[in-house]
């Protein structure tokens, strides 16, 4: 009996230590858990401080990382400072690179003339560039203001781009029938400017007063007419027409072709002056067969000849057919002279095809007549935009304007030189 009792008060304290507990968790759970009303409350003005608490964190984090980076880093590099600062400022190493990148302008061009007869336009700064063309006396340019040591500028016109030397070119068109007088006044000038105030300083004044009035006196009264290449030579007087090709020396293959005419005074005038090319290897006082140079000296004008016509030429003039060549076998009796191929192909191991696109228009200079073996054969005027083989070369246009000109009543000839050898015409 007491056993029963025992176990049913135990029982009863078990049920009621289970209950006692269940109402504390109950009320603990009551008390942690919000109403509807509070979390609505708590919404609201967790809304409104939303923004201020991720700032918070986020200015925590920072903290943290640049704590952790300070850790790992005892001494932090100036890079890292910079990049932390890169979206407020700008490295000034950086801001100098782009003062300097705004400084940097494009090439500037002035208004320039050549001062020379002819003056070589290279391809670029340096007398071992190729020659791409040439310039005239007086001819305007655009000359780049600045210059390398040497003194080569870059320069343009409509028709050309390349280098040139400053020491051919001027501020101002040349006399050229003054040059030497006008470069013995200019370094009167800079004497007068340089010397001290004396005796020979107003001698010099004095006298160039008076050069002054002297020219204004020939001018006014007595014009002197202006020197041109023909009127430098003296084996022409027996000549009417003259066709002139020179190049600054032996070596290039870009030339300067001019025509002058003789009027009823007896002066030479000048009516083409125009770029041109000989041969490929420049000139040759002795030609070789087979050398890639032109002959120099002075040559009387053989037949015309092309595939295209007679432009209206005065010269005897020979149509080209598919049959024709120029034998250029030093071995054959046929060497240096024109042939049919059909008739003549067993007397000669080589010969140049004469019907070809560079022979449209053109005529024979008479060079070699005597067939002298291996002196050189077929040495022509003709159409080119390059190098030639031995010939002479101008444009098409050029060409045919020349054809038309020349006339045999009036003697022309063909003078081919480098400058440097006028003198000896």
């Amino acid at each position: 009996m007491n056993r029963k009792k025992g176990i049913f008060f135990g029982f009863i304290a078990i049920i009621s230590t289970v209950f006692i507990l269940f109402i504390i968790i109950m009320q603990n759970g009551f008390n942690s858990s919000p109403t509807v009303a509070q979390k609505d409350s708590e919404q609201i003005h967790s809304k409104e401080e939303t923004d201020k608490e991720v700032e918070i964190e986020g200015e925590s984090d920072l903290e943290t990382v640049d704590k952790k980076q300070e850790e790992d880093s005892p001494t932090p590099s100036k890079d890292s400072k910079v990049e932390t600062k890169s979206t407020e400022e700008t490295d000034p190493k950086e801001e100098a690179q782009v003062e300097v990148d705004k400084k940097q302008e494009p090439v500037t061009y002035s208004n320039q003339f050549v001062r020379v007869s002819s003056l070589n336009v290279r391809q670029g700064p340096g007398v071992d560039s190729e020659v791409i063309g040439i310039l005239k006396i007086n001819q305007a340019i655009q000359a780049s203001d600045s210059a390398t040591e040497d003194g080569w500028v870059q320069m343009k016109t409509n028709n050309i781009s390349g280098y040139v030397n400053t020491k051919y070119l001027s501020d101002q068109k040349v006399a050229v029938q003054k040059v030497a007088k006008a470069a013995s006044t200019e370094s009167e000038q800079n004497s007068t400017q340089n010397a001290d105030t004396n005796a020979k300083e107003t001698k010099q004044e004095t006298s160039e007063k008076q050069d002054g009035k002297e020219e204004e006196t020939q001018k006014t009264e007595n014009p002197v007419p202006k020197q041109n290449d023909a009127d430098k030579l003296k084996t022409i007087d027996g000549n009417n027409q003259l066709i002139l090709v020179t190049s600054d020396g032996y070596g290039t293959s870009s030339a300067r072709v001019q025509t002058y005419e003789r009027t009823a005074e007896g002066n030479w005038k000048q009516l083409l002056d125009v770029s041109g090319f000989v041969g490929k290897n420049g000139f040759a006082d002795n030609k070789v067969e087979g050398d890639g140079k032109t002959p120099i000296g002075k040559y009387t004008i053989g037949h015309a000849f092309g595939r295209a016509g007679n432009p209206g030429t005065k010269l005897s003039y020979r149509a080209i057919t598919p049959d024709d060549v120029w034998v250029d076998d030093s071995n054959s009796s046929l060497y240096n002279s024109w042939q049919s191929k059909a008739e003549t192909s067993d007397q000669w191991s080589s010969a140049e095809n004469m019907d070809i696109a560079l022979y449209t228009h053109g005529f024979v200079i008479n060079y070699n007549t005597a067939q002298t073996p291996g002196k050189g054969s077929a040495i022509f005027f003709h159409i080119a935009n390059g190098y030639t083989l031995g010939c002479v070369g101008v444009s098409e246009s050029n060409v045919v304007s020349i054809l038309k000109w020349l006339d045999p009543k009036k003697n022309p000839v063909i003078i081919q030189t480098p400058t440097s050898g006028l003198g000896n015409y």
